[in-house]
């Protein structure tokens, strides 16, 4: 009997990690995409300093969380979010700004996928 409930316990506890988990992520996703878009609408504002002020905070963010993120998602996913974080800021020290956008875009499609990709689902599980 005792070796059920411990059975029954553990069969609880792993959805509620798994949710647990999932809710973090998607709550620190979500922040780094406002930051991100804080920095595009400086940019908009022709803001060049707030732009790169917003940049660092979102710098400092990604720095902070993507070893936390490490431990629920695939490096490699990680990695390709990396490359965009650091075409980032040397976009703003040129006149491209459409690059500027186009690099924010693709980089908060990434952050988002981050979250997709880890979601307990059918989809991700077959």
């Amino acid at each position: 009997m005792k070796k059920l409930k411990v059975a029954i316990a553990i069969l609880i506890i792993i959805p509620l990690l798994i949710e647990a988990s999932h809710i973090y992520l998607r709550h620190v996703t979500d922040s780094m995409v406002a930051q991100l878009n804080m920095a595009e609408q400086s940019q908009r504002l022709s803001n060049i300093q707030q732009t790169k002020l917003d940049l660092d905070e979102f710098s400092k963010a990604w720095n902070k969380n993507k070893m936390v993120l490490a431990t629920f998602i695939r490096h490699s996913e990680l990695d390709i979010a990396n490359q965009s974080v650091a075409k980032l800021k040397p976009l703003t020290d040129t006149d491209d700004a459409s690059g500027f956008y186009a690099e924010c875009e693709t980089l908060k499609m990434q952050i988002k996928h981050l979250v997709e990709v880890e979601r307990f689902s059918p989809d991700n599980i077959f």
